[in-house]
């Protein structure tokens, strides 16, 4: 072997050696994220031992609740029944007659009153507006004629309208009929 050839199998052998080093490089950082990654599916798995734990916890207090208030239902539902069946009785003797027609003179006390502060509402707003109408009035605001006016105007509208009938008459008589 020449001493070239010896150089070349040095040469080759320490690329060998570096590419060799660069793989143990690369195995050891693969490994390095498996180890992580198991790392983190552990705590993963740790975390969905515990929500399964806790689901199974909250299942059971939401069936114990569904219980409890399946129970309270029927428990509703039968002193409803049983205060249906319950036969009610009454008697009216004479206290009670008069203290039903005691409430009964309140009431009408207390409706009266209320119609008579509806009354005397109604009355002060009658009075409000007459004044504001008294007011525009005297104050000359609006259109207001005398009631002479009124007939005058009226008549001569009356008239006009029944000499505006006559003229179409006419016309129609004269235009078309003679």
């Amino acid at each position: 072997m020449s001493q070239k050839d010896k150089y070349n199998n040095l040469v080759q052998s320490i690329k060998d050696d570096e590419e060799k080093e660069k793989e143990q490089n690369r195995f050891d950082a693969t490994l390095e994220q498996i180890k992580e990654a198991l790392a983190l599916l552990q705590k993963l798995l740790e975390a969905i031992k515990e929500a399964k734990e806790s689901s199974v916890t909250t299942q059971n207090g939401l069936k114990a609740a569904t219980q409890s208030a399946d129970n309270a239902i029927t428990g509703i539902c039968h002193a409803i029944v049983q205060a249906q069946q319950t036969p009610v009785k009454t008697r009216l003797d004479d206290e009670s007659l008069k203290q039903l027609h005691d409430s009964h003179v309140q009431w009408l006390g207390q409706e009266k009153q209320t119609l008579d502060d509806h009354h005397r509402q109604q009355k002060e707003s009658w009075q409000k507006q007459s004044q504001r109408l008294t007011d525009i009035v005297k104050n000359n605001e609006g259109v207001w004629i005398s009631t002479k006016l009124f007939y005058i105007v009226g008549s001569l509208s009356l008239l006009s309208i029944i000499t505006l009938a006559i003229e179409i008459a006419f016309y129609v008589y004269f235009k078309w009929i003679a």
